[in-house]
């Protein structure tokens, strides 16, 4: 019997000691601001050299913007209130490719891989990095066929369906450009075009989520409104109800240390938001895509 006891004693304490270190996981929230997304993302980040194709992409550079909205689970109370502000990093992978990171928190970061040709730029990966319980978990889609960013050329109302794998997983896309917007920045008025995206998830990841971006000729992130409610399967705490509200809004490039890169010899540090003035602070790489 005091064995028995004993047994049931130790397992007790080995349910309440993970119990505790779930509750003490659950909030571990840490924000990104501008320097670090630097150092984290920029730092030794090099650019093409040459002279200026066609392709849209927005300057290589650490951008800001105004945030509210929140993500959480059904597990333990996990509800993070998002930071007031958060960034986006745009940098040159190579060739065409061109990547632009949100690290929401460092326990939750996105990618966007795009090609940039001609008239529109090719959506052909993207993943999703979120850490609960201090366990990691990554998705990273291919796409094939790829999506446009832009839906350049087309009219409002016109839709473009495309598809995104890992593994046994399954991202089915329809983007829809909604039309041409005005958005109100703190520089001004900056033209926009609406797209929203329309993801639908299968496999390790079940469920939706809906994204409304207003970009600007270059396909910069001027502002986004999201919700995304999904079910993940996690090996260390089980399946898990997901579930985000947020909207970002573009406030202007920030003002951090220049990374280490080839520039064209004309010096341009910033992104142009409304066609007219520039706004100080952001690294621009010149635009080369070769064939």
């Amino acid at each position: 019997m005091r064995r028995v006891l004993g047994v049931a004693t130790a397992l007790a304490l080995v349910v309440a000691a993970a119990d505790g270190f779930l509750l003490w996981a659950r909030g571990l929230a840490t924000p990104v601001g501008p320097e670090r997304a630097a150092a984290s993302y920029l730092a030794g980040q090099g650019g093409p050299v040459g002279p200026d194709p066609p392709g849209p992409r927005p300057p290589a550079g650490v951008y800001r913007y105004r945030t509210s909205g929140y993500e959480r689970i059904d597990r333990f109370g996990v509800d993070r209130a998002y930071p007031a502000e958060t960034v986006r990093v745009v940098t040159w992978r190579g060739g065409c490719r061109w990547r632009e990171t949100v690290p929401i928190f460092t326990q939750h970061v996105e990618t966007y891989d795009f090609c940039a040709t001609g008239a529109d730029a090719d959506d052909f990966a993207y993943s999703t990095s979120l850490t609960y319980f201090l366990v990691p978990g990554v998705q990273r889609f291919a796409c094939a066929p790829a999506g446009r960013r832009l839906l350049a050329g087309r009219r409002p109302g016109a839709t473009m369906s495309w598809h995104c794998v890992e593994g046994t997983s399954a991202s089915a896309n329809t983007t829809v450009y909604v039309g041409p917007e005005t958005v109100q920045t703190a520089a001004g008025p900056v033209a926009t075009r609406h797209v929203r995206l329309i993801t639908a998830l299968s496999g390790q990841s079940s469920g939706g989520a809906v994204r409304d971006l207003w970009l600007d000729r270059d396909g910069l992130v001027v502002k986004e409104d999201r919700q995304v409610s999904l079910k993940i399967r996690s090996v260390f705490v089980g399946l898990l109800t997901y579930e985000e509200r947020a909207s970002f809004q573009l406030t202007g490039p920030a003002d951090v240390p220049r990374a280490t890169s080839r520039e064209d010899g004309r010096g341009r540090r910033a992104k142009r938001l409304d066609g007219g003035e520039l706004l100080a602070g952001a690294l621009e790489v010149p635009r080369v895509c070769p064939a």
